[in-house]
């Protein structure tokens, strides 16, 4: 597929590949530390300990980059409160996306 620009066009670049952690948890550490706010946290615990690396979801349930498994319970209070992994609402936004992506 084809994308019309003004002056050309233009071919879509293929995705990126996708890796499952191509950092280290002390290197994610390093750089939410430069670079994030924790407005919510205690902050002397977490430049401690650091904060905390999710790498895998599944319906209410996070793990950490230490194997943790953990309940998600913060989630239903803003943006997926309908849980990890529903292939139904990716399949959803895939089709709207195709649609309309941005208004």
């Amino acid at each position: 597929m084809t994308y019309r620009n003004e002056s050309a066009w233009i071919q879509p670049a293929a995705p990126a590949a996708r890796t499952t952690q191509a950092r280290s948890t002390a290197e994610y550490r390093a750089l939410d530390a430069a670079h994030h706010i924790h407005p919510f946290s205690d902050m002397g615990a977490l430049n401690r300990a650091g904060s905390r690396v999710i790498v895998k979801a599944d319906g209410v349930y996070l793990w950490d980059s230490d194997g943790n498994k953990i309940i998600d319970g913060m989630a239903g209070l803003w943006c997926v409160n309908v849980g990890y992994g529903r292939k139904e609402l990716a399949d959803a936004a895939y089709r709207q996306i195709q649609e309309l992506p941005f208004y």
